[in-house]
C-alpha cells in the first residue's frame, strides 16, 4: 500500500486505474458484513450502537474510537477523558496510552504492542480494514505514524518537528487508501504515504475566524467536511461546519441551529453527517449529544444522548 510520492506521481494512468479498482473492490467487499454501525465515546467508555443510536452496547475503556469500515472491529486509544483531565496544566506529556483494538462481536480487546511510543492517541482505520494511521508524541510534538492492525509494519509517516516538519492534526484517509488528507495549523494537506506533501490548500477558506479541528472526506472522495472550532474570549463565531469542493475549490458553510455547538462531525452517507453537539449554554447536559443532520441543515436528529466523537462504519 506504501509508495513514495515519486512513484505516486509516475506510474501510468491503467496502472493507476487498476489498483483504484482493487481498492475500491477491498473496501466493498469490507463493507458487506451488515447494517451500519456507530462507535461513539461516553465518559471514559467505548461504546457502539445501530445506526439509529439504539442497542447502545458498552465494549472498552478508552477514547477516540474509530470503527473499522465493515463494522466488525473498532479502535481506540487506552487513556481515558479522566486521565485527560488529571493532567496538570501545561504539561508536556499526554497521558500514557497505547493504541488498542475492540473485536465487535467477541468483545475481545487487543494492545498493540509494537509501537514504540506509550503516548498514542486518535487511531484510524484504511479503508481495506488492514492498516492505522495514529498519532504519538514525543515531548511537544506529535508524529504521524502507521501500523497494520495484526501489529506488524509500524512505521513514521511524518516526524513532527519544529523545522521543516510541522505536526499534523486530524488524519483521515482518502476513499482509496493512497492518501491522507490532515492538517497543520495553516494549511489543509493531502499527504502521501511516505509524508510526502501532494497538495495543500489555505486553512483561512475553510475557517476564516478560528482553528480547523476535525477532517472528514467523502465517501466519493470529492469533499472535505472541515469543522471550525470556537476560541474562547475572541469574536470569532460559534463552531461551525464547512464544506469544500476539492475538484472545484469551492467552499460553504453549513447551515447549523443558532447558538449551537458543532464539533467532531464525520459522513453518514453522500447526503448526511453525524456529529457531536449541544446548546452552547450546555442545556443538554454536561456533554454533547451525538445527532444526524442532512447537508442543507434540515432533518436534524438526537441520536445518542451524552456521546462524545462519533465515527461510523460504511453503508
Amino acid at each position: 500500500m506504501f509508495e513514495t510520492a515519486k512513484d505516486y506521481h509516475s506510474k501510468s494512468f491503467l496502472m493507476k486505474a487498476l489498483a483504484i479498482c482493487f481498492s475500491f473492490c477491498l473496501v466493498f467487499n469490507a463493507h458487506a458484513s451488515g447494517p451500519q454501525k456507530i462507535a461513539f465515546q461516553r465518559g471514559d467508555n467505548i461504546w457502539i450502537a445501530n445506526i439509529d443510536g439504539t442497542a447502545a452496547k458498552k465494549i472498552a475503556v478508552g477514547s477516540g474510537p474509530y470503527i473499522s469500515s465493515a463494522g466488525t472491529q473498532v479502535a481506540f486509544a487506552t487513556a481515558t477523558l479522566s486521565d485527560y483531565r488529571s493532567q496538570p496544566r501545561g504539561a508536556q506529556n499526554d497521558p500514557t496510552s497505547r493504541i488498542a483494538i475492540a473485536d465487535v462481536a467477541s468483545g475481545k480487546i487487543t494492545t498493540l504492542k509494537n509501537i514504540p511510543s506509550d503516548r498514542c492517541s486518535n487511531p484510524v482505520w484504511s479503508p481495506d480494514g488492514q492498516w492505522i494511521i495514529f498519532s504519538s508524541q514525543r515531548e511537544f510534538f506529535y508524529d504521524l505514524n502507521a501500523i497494520k492492525k495484526d501489529d506488524t509494519n509500524f512505521r513514521v509517516i511524518v516526524k513532527g518537528t519544529e523545522v521543516g516538519h510541522p505536526t499534523y492534526y486530524s488524519p483521515c484517509w482518502a476513499p482509496d487508501g493512497r492518501s491522507i488528507l490532515c492538517h497543520n495549523t495553516k494549511s489543509i494537506c493531502r499527504l502521501g504515504l511516505d509524508g510526502a506533501v501532494l497538495a495543500q490548500w489555505d486553512i483561512h477558506k475553510f475557517a476564516p475566524d478560528g482553528l480547523t479541528g476535525s477532517i472528514g472526506v467523502s465517501p466519493d472522495g470529492n469533499r472535505l467536511l472541515v469543522s471550525q472550532e470556537y476560541r474562547k474570549n475572541s469574536e470569532a463565531p460559534p463552531p461551525s461546519f464547512w464544506l469544500f469542493d476539492l475538484v472545484s475549490q469551492q467552499s460553504m458553510r453549513l447551515v447549523t441551529p443558532k447558538e449551537f455547538s458543532v464539533s467532531a462531525g464525520c459522513w453518514l452517507d453522500k447526503d448526511h453527517i453525524l456529529f457531536q453537539g449541544g446548546s452552547a449554554d450546555e442545556s443538554d447536559g454536561p456533554t454533547p449529544a451525538i445527532y444526524r443532520m442532512s447537508l442543507d441543515g434540515k432533518n436534524l436528529k438526537r441520536l445518542i444522548k451524552n456521546g462524545l466523537n462519533p465515527t461510523v462504519s460504511a453503508p
